[in-house]
């Protein structure tokens, strides 16, 4: 624990405590070289008792330090103070989203949805750098003086839970914004099991609720509750939430992970999309694809039927007699031109077979005309030349 005006390591002067969880204890100091203020955490003694916890604090906190953005606290530095460690980070000048909430109970979303966009831009630079945060809640974002959200305490989250160590007789994270996959297996978790959890601080920054019974006795009921019972409604706590918001907020909260976007930056425009245009998760598209698979082979069996039988089902549709052979003929088929062709030449060499029958050249007596001739006894007598 440290004191107001405490030199620590003869390079920081604590000038004030700004907060506590199970993480540690906050303070407001200076950094006495460089001359400004820094955020340090004090580690609680729990989680630094144990030498390979330690050692993993270490490998974070470098993976952490290479994180540069600005909707990111930027930590700089892992001491080793006696028997503790604490971690010195920038300082933010603002209040948590948790106590803004606690303040104006819920924002609309005229203004809620700017911020809930740059900590999606600042989870998804996270997530390309293979870091994932794993209690993403409001008291983790430190909205500043300007109004932007800062993300903190990365990295911490991923020590604890591949440990199964538990904070003050809980699991790791807020059990309200936990995953149901992060409920039962820790350490199976993706990235997603961020979009997850900022679906469900959007909903508290939206309705000034938390989408599940808060009333529950039995942390073991909270989380049989996140696995198994869909969300409550948000627009039965807040009516004047849009369509492609609360569709955004169901799209994000789904209890199977592969349902969930991979990457925060696809859900920067979700909202905005017109209906039935959003983006397939992967078993969206093996459903799809199995089912239009199975309507491949019931269009090619009925292409096939079609051929096969297309000349008996119209004429039955006509009301005509379908003949035994018409199966096998098919007026539009090589089949008809090439049984037409048979008959044919059969026809021609029936033709061909039949004897022509003779010319009759005989002339009938009784038709014929005789040439007149001229009797013997009569004299023929000359026409007169004279006049």
């Amino acid at each position: 624990m440290f004191v107001e005006n405490q030199i620590v390591k003869d390079e920081y002067r604590i000038i004030r405590k700004v907060g506590e969880g199970g993480m540690g204890t906050v303070y407001l100091a200076e950094d006495i070289h460089m001359q400004q203020e820094v955020a340090i955490k004090l580690l609680h003694p729990a989680l630094t008792k144990d030498p390979e916890i330690v050692e993993r604090f270490k490998t974070e906190a470098k993976a952490q330090y290479k994180l540069t953005h600005p909707y990111i606290v930027k930590l700089t530095r892992l001491v080793q103070f006696g028997e503790d460690y604490f971690i010195v980070m920038e300082y933010v000048e603002g209040m948590t989203l948790k106590e803004m909430l606690k303040k104006t109970g819920l924002l609309p979303e005229d203004r809620a949805l700017p911020i809930f966009h740059k900590i999606l831009r600042g989870l998804e630079y996270a997530h390309s750098q293979g870091i994932i945060h794993r209690d993403i809640k409001p008291g983790n974002i430190i909205i500043d003086k300007n109004g932007n959200p800062k993300i903190t305490d990365f990295g911490i989250a991923k020590i604890l839970g591949d440990k199964g160590m538990t904070q003050t007789g809980t699991k790791l994270g807020t059990v309200y914004y936990m995953s149901p996959e992060q409920i039962k297996n820790p350490k199976g978790v993706d990235q997603r099991t961020d979009v997850y959890s900022l679906g469900v601080t959007l909903y508290e920054m939206l309705t000034g609720r938390l989408p599940y019974n808060v009333g529950l006795e039995s942390e073991y009921d909270l989380m049989n509750e996140i696995v198994n019972t869909p969300i409550k409604n948000p627009l039965d706590y807040y009516p004047h939430i849009s369509p492609g918001v609360v569709k955004m907020i169901y799209h994000m909260t789904a209890k199977e992970k592969l349902e969930r976007y991979a990457h925060c930056e696809e859900y920067l425009d979700f909202h905005l999309r017109p209906a039935g245009d959003e983006k397939q998760t992967p078993s969206q598209k093996v459903s799809s694809g199995a089912a239009s698979f199975v309507l491949l082979l019931v269009l090619t069996g009925i292409v096939v039927l079609l051929f096969i039988f297309g000349n008996d089902l119209s004429r039955m549709i006509k009301g005509e007699t379908v003949s035994p052979d018409s199966t096998f003929v098919d007026a539009d088929s090589v089949a008809r031109a090439e049984y037409e062709r048979l008959q044919k030449e059969k026809r021609e060499k029936e033709k061909a077979n039949v004897p022509e029958k003779k010319k009759d050249t005989t002339v009938q007596s009784d038709t014929a005309k005789p040439a007149p001739k001229t009797p013997p006894d009569e004299e023929v007598i000359p026409a007169d030349s004279t006049n």
